[in-house]
């Protein structure tokens, strides 16, 4: 077990200023809206005859259903419309009369109206063209669009949309349907803020019937969800429909749950499939089961299996980690005195007591446990006390591949349920991969479910990017390319890897999960055969970024192997053992337990849950939040990207680089980290001020140290995967930021919340680092098209000179609004800092933790 040096433990970061910004001005409309309003007659023309044609054909297809004998519908016609993204709340529809079901970049909202007559929106209309009171939010509502494809191509997934008109009324299909339901009440409403010279007796009475009314909504939404439930089992089983039920679970445990939706896998004829698309009015998404990519190898290579290795069993307190995947060959010598055989389950219907790995070729999900107890191989000698207990949670089947009654977001949600509240459980593993990119436009049900997975529950995530197929096999999706087809089409290494069909796979596009891709360990040439990558490059076949929104996707990497190519055109791969990672694999007939036969981001994944399960270790009482952020502060991106002028390409294929055990345990006499600890709580428009006292001996201006600063912020929000857009999907989001030269604590905080309207993507250049990434996309003179603020966890590096420090400097970490009106709800966050001096033994660690101790016995001074 990995331990952090005593001497060099990370000091407490310091809160000292905390404030909110005040309320400010309704954001401005675009210059169409402008334009709208000033020819109000004109735009309002226009949207009459829109509703119009909504409602005519939405009367038409009420006819010919009962024409054709089709089961009732909910009498509520859905359309697309466009309103001004940058002053119009898709909430504000309500008034209107309009569910939003769906809201989507740049002013696209899918609605359904409450009202098959679209009452309200017609009278807001006329108000607006008599330019009455009530109608002046039309001129933010640009178009009605009234056609139907454009709502296809918003709801059907890539390959479902490819070949939609190719689906067979007689045939069944198996898709998965995600639904609306938060209803007209999609928010609550603001927070009351207390006025001048109101008395706090009148404030608080305010107060309480707000809360009343939350209260209400939260009850209403909960009613909604089952009403809506209900609805569309009848409406599937009138359809000839079926909900697939995962074994003999309760009768709500075929749909995964979240606040704004819910998700089920039915199965159903194609002539029913087509009717709920087009007319069920809330739903969403509708997308095939994900087609789960296979191992990149299936051979085994013999390895000296001559031993004396011995491995103890951890202490019984020692953290949990579950392994999601294809079961564990629990027996197994090098494995089995970690394995909690009493929490071993499978989610495999009809195999539910088989929790044995039985994947041909040496097993997956025994390689992914092995890798979480040996990240750098199997020791030849010796003992070595395991990381923490595996937990064996089986849900592939014997070919790697998900079972078609298997549900994953459902599943996944019975297996936290099942050992964080029985067990503790706080790290998961998983290993597992759609076969094609994820969409960058929403989240999927799989991925959201993760997320919401997080934010419920103290819990880490962490999950592969997933790999390229060498050749196109039959059912691979059309938005993935095999490498045989980059190599055919003249693209060369690594340029294939930043296209579109080589985007990280679902579920790794999860915003609180941590992502994780592959590079290489070595570099392979023995001619006419040589290695893709060269050492510390991105593997092969590694998907990269960006995630959903521009995140940065995969946060880090480890060493997952390489491909080893011939001259050929195309050529072909090979993985001889030493491009491949040592692993643990099955001895199931007779098979070696440990080989380098098997390459994959499914176990470079696993080699940072060892880091997780360390720190879990040695910091049990902190939250899963700060290792995440530790484990992506000790990330450093390769030697080799040092010479590159441009960063974008590396960061998108690497992330913020390879996570390092020992810098996140623990630190050295030339490097100091701080850190928040336990729960950090922050409400949306509110600012945190931490302050770092720099020591003497460094700001002297006869020395010129080179100092590395890194600072990660991690943090988690509720989602929403009915909002699709980057500050709507969680209910708060934060970024952080730092004070300029010669700022005080007070005053920072008074800038920063100053601009804290137009902080989302800003920043005036003038700070006291020159950071890698920025705040804003472009800042950056060696990253473009690339910033830091996108995801939950926010990264950025600075070199300076030491005697450019001041006396003290401050970090800021900043919570906006995102879907939930509730001001006064709070998420958490961690943050970590980190000074190192680059090139030299000059110890500072202790002169920091002195200067800390310092600004401590201050604050208890003014208290």
């Amino acid at each position: 077990m990995s331990e952090r040096p005593e001497q060099f433990k990370h000091i407490p970061l310091r809160l000292t200023k905390t404030d909110f910004a005040r309320p400010g001005r309704p954001p401005r409309r675009s210059e169409r809206s402008h334009a709208n309003r000033e020819n109000a007659g004109g735009h309002g023309g226009r949207l009459k005859s829109s509703v119009s044609s909504v409602i005519s054909d939405w009367k038409n297809t009420l006819e010919k259903r009962q024409q054709e004998g089709m089961p009732d519908i909910p009498n509520v016609p859905s359309f697309l419309l466009q309103v001004d993204p940058k002053s119009f709340d898709a909430d504000a529809l309500k008034g209107f009369g309009i569910e939003v079901i769906l809201e989507l970049e740049n002013g696209y909202i899918l609605g359904a109206s409450v009202d098959a007559e679209l009452t309200k929106l017609q009278e807001k209309i006329e108000k607006f063209i008599s330019e009455e009171h009530g109608g002046g939010k039309v001129a933010e509502i640009w178009e009605i669009l009234e056609g139907k494809f454009e709502r296809l191509e918003y709801i059907l997934s890539p390959d479902l949309l490819a070949r939609w008109d190719q689906i067979l009324d007689d045939h069944i299909y198996i898709v998965d349907i995600s639904i609306a339901c938060v209803g007209l009440n999609s928010k609550f409403s603001d927070y009351p803020r207390q006025q001048e010279n109101e008395t706090p007796e009148r404030y608080a009475r305010k107060i309480a019937r707000w809360t009343d009314r939350r209260d209400q909504t939260l009850q209403e939404w909960e009613r909604l969800q089952l009403d809506r439930e209900n609805d569309f089992e009848d409406f599937v089983r009138k359809l000839d429909g079926t909900l697939i039920l995962l074994g003999d679970h309760d009768d709500r445990s075929h749909l995964a749950l979240l606040p704004d939706s819910f998700s089920s896998r039915i199965e159903i004829s194609g002539k029913g499939l087509k009717d709920l698309v087009a007319n069920y009015p809330y739903v969403f998404e509708v997308s095939e089961p994900d087609q789960i990519a296979e191992p990149l190898t299936d051979r085994t290579i013999a390895t000296s299996d001559q031993s004396s290795f011995t491995l103890d069993p951890p202490p019984p307190l020692a953290p949990k980690v579950c392994i999601i995947d294809s079961g564990i060959q629990e027996s197994h010598r090098f494995l089995r005195v970690a394995v909690d055989n009493n929490n071993s389950r499978s989610w495999v219907p009809n195999e539910t007591d088989q929790k044995v790995d039985r994947v041909s070729g040496g097993g997956h999900g025994t390689r992914v446990a092995g890798a979480v107890l040996y990240p750098q191989g199997v020791p030849r000698t010796g003992r070595q006390t395991a990381i923490g207990w595996l937990q064996n949670a089986r849900v592939l089947e014997k070919d790697c591949k998900f079972p078609a009654k298997l549900y994953i977001p459902e599943v996944l949600n019975d297996i936290v349920d099942f050992y964080h509240s029985q067990t503790g459980t706080r790290i998961f593993n998983h290993s597992i991969n759609s076969s094609a990119p994820c969409r960058r436009t929403y989240m999927s049900a799989w991925a959201a479910e993760i997320d919401y997975l997080a934010w419920q529950k103290d819990i880490l995530f962490i999950v592969s990017a997933g790999n390229l197929p060498t050749v196109r096999l039959p059912g691979l999706s059309i938005t993935r390319k095999a490498l045989t087809e980059y190599f055919e089409e003249g693209y060369a290494y690594p340029d294939f890897l930043l296209k579109d069909s080589s985007r990280i796979a679902n579920p790794a596009q999860s915003f609180q999960a941590l992502t994780v891709g592959s590079i290489a360990h070595c570099t392979y040439n023995r001619p006419p055969t040589t290695s893709v990558a060269l050492q510390d490059y991105p593997s092969a076949f590694s998907c990269t970024g960006y995630g959903i929104w521009d995140s940065i996707k995969p946060e880090v990497v480890e060493y997952g192997g390489d491909l080893v190519k011939d001259e050929g055109n195309p050529p072909s791969f090979s993985t001889p053992a030493d491009v491949c990672p040592e692993l643990v694999r099955t001895t199931i007939g007779g098979a070696p337990a440990v080989a380098a036969d098997n390459i994959g981001t499914s176990f470079a994944a696993p080699k940072v849950t060892h880091i997780a399960a360390a720190l879990a270790s040695n910091f049990p009482q902190e939250s899963c939040l700060l290792y995440k952020a530790l484990i992506v502060q000790s990330a450093r991106l390769p030697a080799w990207t040092n010479d590159e002028p441009d960063l974008s390409s590396a960061i998108r294929m690497m992330g913020y680089g390879l996570p390092n055990l020992e810098r996140a345990l623990g630190n050295a006499p030339n490097r100091v980290t701080l850190i928040t600890n336990g729960d950090s709580l922050i409400q949306a428009r509110q600012a945190h001020i931490y302050q770092v006292i720099i020591p003497e001996e460094l700001k002297s201006p006869a020395e010129a140290f080179d100092i590395l600063i890194e600072i990660t912020l991690s943090y988690k929000a509720e989602p929403r995967r009915t909002r699709r857009n980057k500050r709507k999907y969680l209910s708060t989001w934060l970024h952080w930021e730092c004070s300029q030269k010669e700022e005080s604590p007070d005053r920072f905080l008074a800038r920063v919340l100053e601009k804290y309207e137009a902080s989302e993507d800003q920043e005036d250049g003038s700070g006291l680092f020159d950071w890698t990434l920025g705040q804003q996309k472009n800042h950056s003179r060696r990253v473009k098209d690339t910033s830091r603020g996108a995801g939950t966890i926010q990264k950025d590096w600075a070199v300076v000179k030491s005697f450019d420090l001041r006396d003290t400097f401050c970090i800021a970490v900043v919570a906006h609004k995102g879907w939930n009106n509730d001001l006064t709800a709070q998420v958490p966050y961690a943050l970590a800092v980190s000074f190192e001096i680059i090139n030299s033994e000059i110890a500072i660690y202790s002169s920091f933790v002195q200067a800390q101790a310092s600004l401590q016995i201050q604050q208890q001074i003014q208290v």
